[in-house]
Order: C-alpha cells, then structure tokens, then sequence
C-alpha cells in the first residue's frame, strides 16, 4: 500500500535551464529516489534548498544553493520556513517516505513530529553507495535494464522490417494498416541514416473499450491531421500536448487552446495557425505499428502491450534521460512528459509485467510475417499472462 507522501531531496546537478522540478534535477541519486517516491507514495514532493518545498509541476529556474554549504542558524531558519508552510501539502497524521539525507532531515524533524507524522527513511545512515544500491533494488532497476534491453531488440526487428516506418506526413487511410494495432511514434531529430533506430516518443492503441468501432487508422489521422496540415487538437491528446509545448517555446497565444471537446467555427479558425504548426512538427515524426486483430477492451493484448511499454520506456527515461535539451517536450506543461521523455500521460513509470515482451514478438513477428495469423493466436495461448489482476483472455474472435 502506498504512503501518503514522500520528501525527495534536490540535488547540486541540474539542467541548465529552466524546467519543472522534477525534471530539472539530473543526479542519479535523485532520479532514483524520485522514481522510489513515485512508486511508494501518493504525492511526491521535492526538498529545495533555496525554495523549500517544490511540487513537482513548479517551473524554476536553475541555481546554486546547497544545504551542505548552508550556516547552522540559515539551514535551521530554512526549516522554520518548511514547518510554517507544511500543512499545504501534507495534512497532519500522514504517512510519510523521507528519500533525503540527514542535513535534509535533522532540520525539519521537530516539524515532523509536531505534524505526526509516521515518517520512514529506507536510506537512514547510508553512504552514498548504501543509497544508491538500496534504491536500485527498490526500484527493480536491472530487472527493468534487462527488460528493456530485449524490448529494444524486438522493436529494432520492427524497424528494420518496416524500412524505418512512414513519415506521419505522408500516411494516408489508403495505405496498407491493420484493423487493429498498436502503434509507437519514432523522434523526428534522429535520421533514419544514421543506422540506428531513432528514440520512441510515444506508444498508442485505440479501441480499448468494449463495444469501440474505432480502427488503427481512425486514431492515426486524428494525430496527423488534414492533407493541408490543419487538424483538431480536441480529437487528439497528443496534438493537444505539442501544441502547448509549442505556445510556451515560440511565446504564443491560444488562450482557447484544449477548451472544450467542441469550439465553435470562429474559434477553430484562429486556432488553425497553431494547428498547422502542431502538424508539420508531428509530420516530422514517424510510425511504426504492430498488427493485433483482437477484440475491444480493457483486457485485449493491445491495451497489455501499450500500458507496459510506457511503463518501462518511461521508468528508463526518468533514471537514464536520452532526450536532447532542445526536445520540444521540455517545454510541456506536464512535468512527466518531460521527465518521462514521452508524449503519454497514462500508465507512465508503471511496473512492467515481464510477460508483455513475449506478447510483444509474437505480434511483431506477425506483423512482418513470420508466422500465421493462427500460428500467433497458439503461440500467445502460450503466454497467459494478465492486467490489473484480471486474467487475459485469447484473442482473434469474431474472424479477424
């Protein structure tokens, strides 16, 4: 059961620019022990030398202060600050996770206690290596190394199979795409001629509700837009999220932007600058997909595959950042698309089920035609495995 709240404390390494908190710290320490609060609490907050408490959204700016550097009368007054401010982020009596070392700690734990809270350190007395192997084996680190490692061996075999995949620009519904899928979105600055597969932005089904009509394709267009680069970022989450990254890089104004699930004509036409910028910034980007004709909902093998590929590219992109700092998801409003180096919001730093990569090769194996479409239905018969608690049930009904 997870605890209420956990304290991660800042670190002297940083980005050099401004970013939301959580992302803007880069020491390894760190990005472990944040990702140890994400999974062992319900809100996760940071310690911040110089601002004291940080939510994890809070935009700052870079700097250099330090408790290690701080007088014994500022870091005991920089406690103070904490304790009058504490109750507006966690209530009195929570449970509590502390990731921080003891000059983090010794300065706040009369405010601890006068709040009640029931406060764990799994890091009390620990060296800086203590910490950093502690919280390796908390967060499953080379487990998930090993996992990912394969994952990227089968999804090169995809990359290669699809001659590095379709520029979303030049997709079309007449183009061959399965009924049903899962597609994975390829970062538009790495060329294809470089000879190596560029870094997966994003991983996305559709249909993942009983009764859904929706095809691969549907899903697909509503991202790319229209043949002359304009769009609806209403009917497209990831269109939603670039465009806002691109308002707070280029300094634009769409106040209207992601109102509403409709907007009257008048508005969607002065939208339609940004639109089409949204558009040739995704038409950069490239796709890959898998073909998995199973039926809609929650349990289907697609739904299985999306959820534990954003949790395990997300869980290594927060503890081994491969963005460049020019990647436009920096500037997202949403700190864990930049920490997560995704443009997904659900199922991020989820722990992967190690059973999804055998459901993955099956599936890319028949995507390049390497075994039957009844051949794929045995081999995943094979592989039971499960979501949410729920078991998984076979697939390829109703003759897909």
């Amino acid at each position: 059961m997870k605890r209420d709240a956990a304290f991660v404390a800042c670190s002297k390494t940083k980005a050099d620019r401004p970013l939301a908190a959580a992302a803007l710290y880069a020491s390894p320490l760190y990005r472990k022990s944040l990702l140890a609060a994400l999974d062992s609490a319900k809100s996760v907050f940071i310690l911040s030398a110089k601002h004291g408490v940080l939510r994890l959204s809070d935009r700052i700016e870079p700097y250099d202060t330090t408790l290690k550097r701080m007088p014994q009368a500022e870091r005991s007054r920089w406690g103070e600050d904490i304790d009058r401010t504490l109750d507006l982020y966690v209530p009195s009596r929570s449970a509590v996770n502390l990731f921080c070392g003891e000059e983090y700690i010794t300065p706040l734990r009369a405010s601890f206690s006068r709040h009640r809270y029931s406060v764990h350190n799994p890091l009390v007395g620990q060296s800086l290596g203590q910490r950093l192997r502690t919280l390796r084996e908390m967060i499953e680190e080379e487990d998930h190394r090993r996992l990912k490692s394969r994952f990227d061996r089968i999804l090169h075999n995809l990359w290669i199979g699809q001659a590095g995949g379709r520029l979303i620009s030049e997709t079309t519904g007449k183009q061959s795409w399965p009924r049903r899928g899962v597609y994975f979105v390829l970062d538009s600055t790495v060329a294809a001629a470089s000879g190596r597969m560029p870094r997966i932005v994003r991983v996305g089904t559709h249909a993942v509700s009983a009764g859904s009509k929706t095809t691969l394709w549907d899903r697909l267009s509503t991202h790319r837009g229209t043949t002359v680069g304009s769009g609806s970022h209403r009917s497209s989450i990831f269109r939603s999220h670039v465009g806002r990254a691109l308002m707070a890089r280029d300094g634009l104004d769409f106040s209207t932007w992601g109102q509403g699930q409709s907007a009257p004509k008048d508005i969607r036409d002065q939208e339609q600058e940004l639109e089409r910028k949204v558009s040739d910034t995704l038409g950069g980007m490239r796709l890959l997909w898998i073909d998995i004709p199973d039926d809609p909902g929650a349990q289907s093998d697609r739904a299985f595959i999306e959820r534990n590929s954003i949790g395990l590219l997300s869980r290594l992109g927060l503890l081994s950042p491969t963005t460049t700092k020019e990647w436009l998801g920096h500037y997202s409003v949403e700190w864990r698309i930049s920490v997560s180096g995704l443009w997904n919001l659900d199922h991020l730093f989820l722990k992967p089920d190690a059973k999804f990569l055998d459901v993955l090769k099956v599936y890319v194996d028949l995507t390049l035609g390497r075994v039957t479409q009844d051949e794929a239905a045995q081999l995943v018969d094979k592989q039971p495995h499960r979501l949410a608690g729920i078991d998984q049930l076979t697939l390829f009904s109703e003759g897909n």
